[in-house]
């Protein structure tokens, strides 16, 4: 979750061009070089409050709670206990710690020394909505939108009230914050909410607190998910090897239920080779090279791990061809390039790790898993993925 100033980052104040490198660097997605401009930046300028705003967040993007609670006690330390703008950085912390009591004990501190720093509105909103407190959250926001009508705040609106079950109500919040986006970034965040609104009103009018596992990833991501299960998968568990095994023919039959006109398989990356050949063998079709198939090979793209530049680049031809389909075995559940099928969105490992069950996996006698009626119906589902690309037919 991104606070108020997210989008200060494309702004230039008066001093801030020494953030230029930085924020470069954060709009390239490289998060290690950033920081380390960032905390030169402060090193040469500890007055430089948004090199203060911009290191939390992007401390915060990457999960690094505990550094980003560090952070703002060093700001506190700096700028001094009556200033509001660290106390607001370290409710945020909290709050995404799971420590809410305090993060709002914090949050209300700053907004007694400032009532105007609509950060610390905006924080103390998303603070009562991780704590399930969906009114006050909204009479909250309504303050911190006042004192700064911000894309951010207007997304933050649209998640609460879709998680009330306010749907049409939470898809107009999102609406208005694509429409207010003044740059790429938040305008497509905003159309993904959109469409994991729709999805999720989609799912029957209940509330996403009323999901199951399958459900909730399909309305996130719009991608049919086959590991129904929840908690952490341990690498070296025999459980978890079968769960693989179990999505690699879960995804066979998936394609024929739909009756998906694949016409080859192809391996994402090399290692992935091994994997797009047991598909392939499962689907009947010929495995070629992904750079050797184009839109009327109906391919299926195959990956262990569907993220990296290559597999964006090879997912962004599909959906430029309008065809073909793309199965990621195992995907990160905050992907923003979200497969068609998804085997699980649990942590299964880092490469060699990954890639060794992956192989046991292969190994293993057909595994049939439960829950094949729910895949199914979500797999026909009108707002499924794959149904994006108008050229891909079936029958599902």
């Amino acid at each position: 979750m991104r606070f108020t100033s997210s989008y200060a980052v494309f702004r230039y104040g008066p001093g801030e061009k020494v953030l230029t490198k930085a924020r470069w660097f954060m709009r390239e997605g490289k998060p290690a070089e950033a920081e380390q401009e960032y905390r030169s930046a402060l090193a040469g300028d500890p007055d430089l409050r948004s090199a203060w705003l911009e290191l939390f967040e992007l401390l915060r993007l990457t999960e690094r709670h505990e550094d980003a609670l560090e952070l703002a006690h060093r700001a506190e330390a700096h700028f001094g206990p009556d200033a509001a703008m660290p106390l607001a950085l370290t409710g945020a912390a909290l709050t995404e710690l799971g420590r809410t009591r305090e993060a709002v004990e914090a949050l209300e501190a700053a907004i007694e020394r400032d009532g105007n720093l609509a950060l610390a509105w905006h924080e103390l909103a998303y603070a009562a909505y991780r704590a399930g407190e969906y009114s006050r959250a909204l009479l909250v926001l309504d303050r911190a939108f006042t004192l700064e009508p911000h894309t951010d705040t207007l997304l933050l609106r649209g998640r609460i009230l879709r998680d009330a079950g306010q749907y049409d109500a939470a898809e107009v919040a999102f609406e208005g914050a694509a429409q207010s986006a003044e740059h790429d970034l938040p305008r497509r965040e905003a159309e993904r909410e959109i469409l994991a609104t729709r999805r999720a009103a989609g799912l029957g009018r209940r509330r996403p607190r009323d999901f199951t596992v399958r459900e909730r990833a399909f309305a996130q991501l719009g991608a049919v998910l086959l590991d129904g299960g929840a908690g952490a998968l341990g690498v070296a568990d025999p459980a978890t090897v079968e769960l693989l095994a179990a999505c690699i023919g879960g995804c066979t039959r998936l394609a024929g239920t739909l009756g998906w006109p694949i016409a080859t398989c192809s391996a994402v990356h090399a290692e992935d080779a091994p994997l797009a050949e047991a598909v392939g063998r499962g689907l009947r079709v010929p495995v070629l090279p992904a750079v050797a198939v184009d839109a009327g090979d109906r391919p299926l793209l195959v990956a262990m791990r569907g993220d990296g530049e290559e597999w964006r680049k090879q997912l962004a031809r599909l959906d430029r061809w309008k065809s073909g389909y793309a199965f990621a075995l195992s995907q990160p559940v905050e992907t923003q390039d979200p497969a068609d099928v998804v085997g699980t969105l649990r942590w299964v490992g880092d490469g060699p790790a990954l890639r060794a069950a992956v192989t046991r996996a292969l190994g293993m006698p057909a595994v049939q898993a439960s829950g094949d009626d729910e895949i199914a119906a979500l797999g026909r589902h009108p707002l499924a993925r794959w149904r994006g690309r108008q050229g891909a037919s079936g029958s599902g």
